[in-house]
């Protein structure tokens, strides 16, 4: 009896070990095809009724709105780790709470360093070089 109860014991810690590591574990073919709305951006959330967004519409390229304009660029992922190439945005000018949500926004991907995604795939947070995150995105159902 006690064989089988470690037996049981160490099978559970292994899966239980697996299933985070799968979980923690992020890649671009997870996020390929995925679009995210921003809820929070360097803690101080975000304007409401302004969108702030990211799509993963193609391998190595992220799209999206800042708030005000549109931008799109090179990602590259590579486990948790998250980096944005050179990205570009149109240049409409917006009014000043936007456009202020729109520079910390694009401040907060130039900084992107890692990547968590968290409630089964729903929340996807963006960090720099810190403990809190910088960025934190809530899934936008794809129809």
């Amino acid at each position: 009896m006690r064989y089988i109860i470690i037996v049981i014991l160490a099978a559970a810690t292994l899966l239980s070990a697996a299933a985070s590591t799968a979980q923690g574990a992020t890649g671009e073919a997870d996020l390929l095809g995925t679009a995210w709305l921003a809820e929070d951006i360097d803690g101080r959330g975000v304007v409401d009724r302004a969108r702030s967004t990211m799509e993963f519409a193609k391998f190595g390229q992220v799209a999206g709105l800042a708030a005000c304009n549109r931008y799109f660029g090179s990602v590259s992922l590579d486990g948790n780790t998250i980096a944005f190439g050179n990205l570009a945005s149109t240049r409409k000018m917006c009014s000043k709470s936007l456009m202020g949500q729109e520079q910390r926004f694009m401040a907060a991907l130039s900084k992107a360093s890692r990547l968590e995604l968290t409630h089964e795939g729903q929340i996807l947070l963006i960090y720099a070089n810190s403990t809190k995150p910088t960025l934190r995105f809530s899934k936008i159902p794809q129809n």
